[in-house]
């Protein structure tokens, strides 16, 4: 009986509001987030490309150029852009925003349960190209990072995965344009220039005697 009181469990499906409109035009309040995208829609050109505009029941999803970072309003239910919102809406550990707390005080009163990033305040230091080049003449009053890497055994092996992310160093080799010069031993060049000296000598008695029988 009490289940089917209208009046302890009112039916509110059937009742809407005025400004419900309003806030399904301007903020897409209402509408199913697993929506499918709208085939129409051009994020280039979204005046003209879908003709339902914002009645649309498809999503209209606006460009992805600075998606990269989780919505914290969204992580609570609060934000009220939607489909427009220039931050990512899902829940993605590896795209969570920075703590604040920990980054202004160096430690978190949630620990790891904590729900957003704990980056360490000395990797925003940027490295030391110097360092990097081989040598820092300013040593350990270097105001930038002297990072020590070792030699990564995948990029060695071939291939890494991780690219010019990985923590580790990947060496470069410059092929130089290397030409082989092969010395000839010292007995065949002392072989070579006697034979040499031995044609100069033959060819010389020739041209005596051709010179010779002219003159007779």
């Amino acid at each position: 009986m009490l289940s089917s009181n209208p009046i302890i469990h009112p039916n509110y499906q059937n009742h809407r509001f005025k400004f419900e409109t309003f806030l399904r035009n301007e903020y897409n309040f209402g509408l199913n987030p697993d929506r499918p995208i709208c085939p129409l829609y051009n994020p280039h050109n979204p005046q003209t490309s879908c003709p339902l505009g914002s009645n649309c029941p498809n999503k209209h999803v606006s460009q992805m150029y600075s998606n990269k970072v989780v919505c914290k309003h969204w992580l609570r239910g609060l934000c009220k852009k939607g489909d427009h919102c220039e931050f990512l809406h899902e829940y993605n550990l590896r795209k969570m925003p920075e703590c604040l707390f920990y980054s202004k005080n160096g430690f978190c009163t949630q620990g790891s349960e904590c729900l957003y990033q704990h980056i360490d305040p000395q990797s925003k230091i940027p490295e030391c190209m110097n360092y990097n080049a081989g040598f820092c003449a300013e040593g350990p009053n270097c105001k930038n990072r002297h990072v020590r890497r070792t030699v990564c055994p995948y990029y060695m092996a071939g291939f890494c995965p991780k690219g010019p992310e990985c923590e580790h160093t990947h060496p470069k080799f410059d092929h130089h344009n290397l030409y082989l010069r092969i010395k000839p031993d010292p007995i065949r060049v002392t072989q070579k220039e006697a034979h040499d000296e031995s044609n100069d000598n033959g060819y010389g008695q020739i041209e005596a005697t051709s010179s010779n029988a002219i003159a007779v």
